[in-house]
């Protein structure tokens, strides 16, 4: 099995946001899910990706009209292109653009069965979703560890004021934890603020003649 889905490094950018809340909470809550849907299942030389609605259904927690509307969404950004097969093809194909080589990797074998359980409504959920892809964005290369202060989240146009619930979100839903360092004076581990790890990555272990091909290209 894979370890690993990616998603475009662009996706998420200071000064773009490409999944707003307000009316439309419920669709970017389904566009990002559909994205990372996506992600996991495209394949790596070509970006594309062949599902029906029904395993996106599946996958996503998301009905129906949700994942309608949720592609429409990342279509209408240009972030991913549906082609056009004829109403003859169970399945839809799409393509992920990818601006650049750099790209995010997504945690397959969590996503792949945890995705469904995600809650689809209200803003806290739609700043938790945001919230992970920018901790997704900026893990450090062959970890699980992300370092970013409230104030680095709210430059990506993250909402402080749901920001700590948004967190307990993906913490409870074990996406991500906080990060511990050992106090030596007090020979006990503490937790760190604004540094996270992004659970459900294999670690690895790097010596004189082991890379991570996949961030060689500028990936995270």
């Amino acid at each position: 099995m894979q370890d690993f889905g990616s998603i475009p490094y662009e996706v998420v950018l200071e000064k773009q946001n490409f999944f707003p809340a307000g009316r439309t909470t419920g669709v970017s809550i389904a566009a990002i899910k559909c994205l990372l849907v996506f992600g996991l299942y495209n394949d790596f030389r070509t970006k594309e990706v062949s599902l029906s609605l029904s395993q996106i259904e599946d996958i996503t927690g998301c009905s129906k009209p949700m994942v309608i509307e949720g592609i429409k969404q990342l279509c209408s950004h240009g972030i991913v292109t549906k082609v056009d097969q004829g109403k003859t093809n169970v399945k839809g194909k799409y393509i992920i653009n990818f601006p650049s080589k750099r790209f995010t990797k997504i945690p397959y074998s969590f996503l792949v069965y945890a995705l469904k359980l995600f809650p689809n409504k209200g803003v806290t959920a739609l700043v938790a979703l945001k919230a992970y892809l920018i901790l997704l964005k900026f893990r450090q290369n062959g970890t699980n560890h992300t370092e970013i202060s409230y104030i680095g989240f709210a430059k990506y146009g993250i909402n402080l004021r749901h920001l700590s619930k948004a967190l307990a979100i993906l913490i409870s839903s074990n996406y991500i934890s906080i990060s511990k360092q050992y106090n030596s004076d007090e020979k006990v581990y503490n937790k760190s603020c604004n540094n996270y790890k992004v659970l459900h990555f294999p670690i690895i272990i790097y010596t004189h003649n082991n890379i991570d091909s996949g961030d060689s290209s500028g990936s995270t």
